[in-house]
């Protein structure tokens, strides 16, 4: 069952690499609309996401998370927002295959920002949508591989920052540029986005305090 897994996420991988215009999604100026993921290709990477995290995460405050991965439905996003999850975690590993670590990181805050914005997760998906992010990462760039000898559970695993993450491939002057360009088309968008919604809620009367963590995303 498992090797079948590896399998089906290798294969669907592939073609997820081979959608030319995935990585500009966000971009209205691009003609080529980015063709869909597959949900069953989400759901492989949700699980392998899933599947890595560890039980416990400590916070920089020092609050603690407990992940109990027999409960799924506390953890996981819905497929939708998953995809939207893996589409930009696809962007920042071409980034940081074309050596462009300040748009890998643009690029990643413009997730935790609209997340932060249009959606109302729990602590616990909050954890899981990076988690998912970084896993697409890490096997884009071909820094995780399957059917390599598991860890010991006993310990808890430390996910690598994204910064410290090796380039498996690189690219040409052409494509760095494409990736940089994509970047630049999903920043502008999201940071329009919340600019309408800031715009929305003023005109409802919302709480300022909220305004103001709006106006703070802008930047």
């Amino acid at each position: 069952m498992i090797m079948r897994c590896i399998k089906q996420l290798s294969v669907l991988l592939v073609s997820l690499i081979l959608m030319t215009g995935i990585a500009c999604a966000q971009d209205q100026k691009d003609k080529q609309a980015a063709k869909p993921l597959k949900d069953k290709t989400v759901k492989i990477l949700m699980k392998y996401a899933l599947s890595l995290m560890p039980e416990v995460y400590t916070g920089p405050d020092g609050k603690k998370i407990t992940i109990n991965k027999k409960k799924p439905k506390e953890v996981l996003i819905p497929l939708e927002d998953a995809s939207r999850i893996i589409v930009v975690g696809n962007r920042s590993a071409k980034a940081q295959n074309c050596d462009l670590k300040v748009m890998q990181t643009l690029n990643h805050n413009a997730m935790v920002k609209y997340e932060t914005v249009f959606k109302n997760w729990t602590d616990k998906q909050k954890l899981f949508i990076n988690q998912l992010h970084l896993f697409t990462v890490l096997y884009m760039t071909g820094n995780v591989k399957f059917g390599e000898k598991a860890p010991d559970k006993s310990k808890q695993i430390k996910p690598p920052k994204e910064s410290e993450l090796e380039s498996k491939y690189k690219c040409s002057d052409e494509e760095r540029q494409k990736v940089s360009d994509s970047i630049d088309a999903y920043l502008e968008s999201v940071k329009q986005l919340i600019t309408e919604e800031l715009k929305r809620r003023k005109k409802l009367g919302a709480n300022e305090k909220k305004n103001e963590e709006l106006k703070k995303a802008q930047k």
